[in-house]
């Protein structure tokens, strides 16, 4: 029998892009070899991304219900996995000792297979707890950048990658600064993409609605608040053009205030969590992004597979190794917001170059069907065992 491929991660009701990235995988794995999804903490009802029900689903630590009189107790105590940074800077805020105690317990008695883990400090966890037998493969979805910013979360890796028995990343330049940090091969450190979510549509979007959207987390890595004052500059020439925000978070007030602000609270909607962001896309005529820091977007993917074009600010670090500028879509250099407006400018302005650019954006897409990707993995899996 083929051995399991188990995936680790914090929260599988969560509604952001790790977790639609790791159940997508998992369901398109599931068809080769047996699949079973660990979620550490379950904090939502269910699951937002539906799971193949031949995958199994287990919760270490169920905060719905809430935990007995001893996991309180355990709960309340601090981890001793990774100790919270000396001067109160930023930590893994999900670590408590009940989590300690979950996931040593469950890492101590998982069966022989691959362990695919998916948070700095699970990488960490996995290596110093896992049963005989299991390989970890840690899965990182950020960038390096962004990672080695913070001298905690350094340590946490640098104690973590050298006993993984592969790393993934995202984009060849992460690749190469951790080959070159670590002292590692391209067998042990390996870049595969994300993949689509669905498949690439049957033809490109038609692009005729005078609408742009964005997507993401209402939270300050996603720069709302830019993408905000770069459409303004739009509004003032394109007075029949509009732009949906769709997502949630704890910087929606302070984004609507900034879109009253602008006077633009009639064209700028925040639109919510949408179900349906295939049919969201094809009703739009371009996706800006604006995020300070990615690993390889997600919403950039869903954009190619509908042909429609992209705007997006060159971030750490995914941008730049999928947006072509002046190909299928306008790269713009990091937080330059006059540039971001003239993009908009230019996309809005040539209706032939808005269908050009996401024709071309629609056939880049079958360079990360699920199909590619899932290979991909099963190689990598395969190699680890």
């Amino acid at each position: 029998m083929t051995a399991p491929v188990s995936f680790l991660l914090l929260d599988s009701t969560g509604h952001g892009g790790l977790a639609r990235t790791v159940l997508n995988l998992a369901n398109q794995l599931v068809a080769h070899r047996p699949v079973r999804v660990i979620s550490v903490l379950r904090r939502g009802q269910e699951p937002r991304y539906t799971l193949d029900p031949r995958i199994e689903h287990e919760v270490l630590v169920d905060l719905v219900k809430g935990p007995g009189p001893l996991d309180r107790a355990r709960h309340r105590r601090p981890s001793r996995l990774v100790p919270q940074p000396p001067d109160d800077g930023p930590g893994d805020g999900a670590l408590t000792g009940l989590v300690d105690h979950a996931l040593r317990r469950r890492l101590s008695r998982l069966e022989p297979g691959t362990l695919v883990t998916t948070r700095p400090t699970l990488h960490l966890a996995a290596t110093r707890w896992r049963a005989k037998g299991v390989r970890v493969v840690g899965w990182d979805h950020l960038n390096y950048p962004c990672r080695y910013r913070q001298p905690w979360l350094a340590s946490v890796l640098d104690a973590a990658i050298p006993s993984l028995d592969a790393w993934v990343v995202l984009t060849d330049a992460d690749a190469c600064d951790y080959r070159e940090r670590f002292a590692l091969g391209p067998e042990r450190v390996r870049v595969i993409r994300n993949a689509l979510s669905w498949a690439p549509a049957a033809e490109p979007a038609p692009l005729e609605a005078k609408r742009l959207v964005a997507a993401g987390r209402l939270v300050p890595v996603k720069g709302f608040s830019r993408l905000i004052d770069a459409f303004a500059g739009v509004a003032r020439m394109h007075p029949d053009w509009s732009l949906d925000i769709h997502g949630e978070g704890p910087r929606r007030e302070a984004l609507q205030a900034r879109i009253d602000a602008h006077g633009i609270d009639d064209r700028v909607r925040l639109a919510g969590y949408v179900d349906d962001m295939a049919a969201t896309l094809r009703g739009a005529s371009g996706l800006a992004m604006t995020s300070s820091a990615e690993g390889f977007p997600m919403v950039l993917l869903e954009a190619m597979a509908e042909g429609v074009p992209m705007v997006a600010m060159d971030c750490p670090r995914g941008p730049a190794e999928m947006v072509r500028d002046g190909e299928n879509g306008f790269l713009v250099a990091e937080g330059d917001v006059a540039g971001f407006t003239r993009a908009l400018h230019t996309l809005i302005g040539d209706a032939e170059l808005r269908r050009s650019l996401g024709k071309q954006a629609w056939l880049d897409a079958e360079s990360y069907t699920t199909e590619r990707i899932v290979q991909d993995w099963l190689e990598l899996l395969d190699g680890v065992a």
